[in-house]
Parts: structure tokens; C-alpha cells; sequence
């Protein structure tokens, strides 16, 4: 009875070379880098999504914490403020400001529209945009998708690897601005209340 042939098992050497190999000369699975490449992306976006959604709920928890302390000048009578009530006025104008920009840029960031289409999308869709999947038929879709070389398997990939960095970009371009902005709401309106607490000290 003959013994059991022992498995066969594939040497690291002859996946990453010798000791001396270069790694320009070590053959890498693309594959891998592409899945890689393309869950890296996503996670980005992700994160990019929930800073846009911290950046929304702060605004809205700093407004509403503002409302509830209340503007400390008296608006009914705004022909007999003084000059550091009207300079409070002002702050508070370019505080309203700033916090509008930091909603408009959260909700840009959660909402980019930053994805360039091309005009022959249509006639060459992309077989791995959620968009494009979901106009195809099912049955022409699976038979779209198995006509596919590898070559052109990789091209779609790339392709939507690239859109998403366009998103990603977009996200936090849109992130950055947003939390400048509020940022210098907060400013503003720290600063407004110690122009308020001074003047009354001084008059």
C-alpha cells in the first residue's frame, strides 16, 4: 500500500523571490491591490460621511445651545443701542453666516455631486456602479457581466475606483470648509459675548 502523498504547498520563496530579489522584479497580485485599493476608498468615504455628520449635529447642538442662552441685547430698541451692543449685532450677523455655510457644506459632504459622467455612459455602462446596475435588466446584466475579459474586469474597477475618489474629494473638501467654518462661528460668537460682558463692565 503505497503512503499518502503529502500535500503539496507552495514555497514563500517562489511567491516573493530570493533574499536578493528586487521588488521591482517580484510579480504582485493586482488583483489584490485593486480589492485593496477599492475597500481603502470606501472606508474613506466612510469616514468622510460620519465627519459630515458630526460637523451637522455640532452646528445643530451650538444653535440650539445659543438660542436657549438668548443674544444678551435688547432688538426691540435698536435705535438706543450703544456702540459695543451694535458691534455684538454684527458679530452675531457674521455668526448667522458662518453657520449657514457650515450646514451648506455638511450637507454638500453628505450629498456631493461631484461624479463626472461621460456622455457614452449610457452605451458603455459601468457594470459595477450601483446607478447604472440598477437600470440594466437582470438577465442582460449577468449576461453583460460574463461577457467581460479580465482585461476589461479590471478597467470597470479602476474606473469606479476612480469616481469614488472624485466622491471622496468632494466629501472632504466639503468636511474641511464646513468645520472652518464653524469653527469660526464659535469664534465669532465667543467673541460677541465678551464684547457683551465688557461693555456692560464698562458702562
Amino acid at each position: 500500500m503505497q503512503p499518502a502523498a503529502a500535500p503539496t504547498t507552495t514555497p514563500a520563496s517562489s511567491l516573493l523571490g530570493t533574499v536578493t530579489t528586487l521588488v521591482q522584479d517580484t510579480q504582485v497580485d493586482v488583483t489584490r491591490l485593486i480589492y485593496m485599493l477599492y475597500q481603502d476608498v470606501e472606508q474613506q468615504i466612510n469616514r468622510a460621511d460620519l465627519k459630515a455628520q458630526l460637523t451637522l449635529s455640532t452646528s445643530a447642538v451650538l444653535m440650539a445651545m445659543i438660542v436657549n442662552i438668548g443674544p444678551g441685547v435688547n432688538v426691540q430698541k435698536i435705535a438706543s443701542l450703544r456702540t459695543h451692543e451694535l458691534v455684538v449685532l454684527a458679530l452675531y450677523a457674521l455668526f448667522i453666516g458662518c453657520m449657514c455655510l457650515a450646514f451648506g457644506r455638511g450637507i454638500a459632504a453628505a450629498y456631493p455631486r461631484a461624479v463626472r459622467k461621460a456622455p457614452d455612459a449610457n452605451r458603455h455602462p459601468n457594470l459595477y456602479f450601483s446607478g447604472q446596475i440598477a437600470s440594466i435588466p437582470g438577465d442582460e446584466y449577468a449576461e453583460l457581466f460574463c461577457k467581460q475579459s479580465n482585461d476589461g474586469v479590471k478597467r470597470s474597477v479602476l474606473g469606479q475606483v476612480h469616481s469614488k475618489c472624485i466622491v471622496l474629494e468632494a466629501k472632504l473638501h466639503n468636511v474641511r470648509k464646513g468645520m472652518t467654518y464653524l469653527l469660526m462661528a464659535l469664534g465669532l460668537w465667543i467673541f460677541a459675548r465678551l464684547v457683551l460682558v465688557t461693555g456692560a463692565g464698562l458702562g
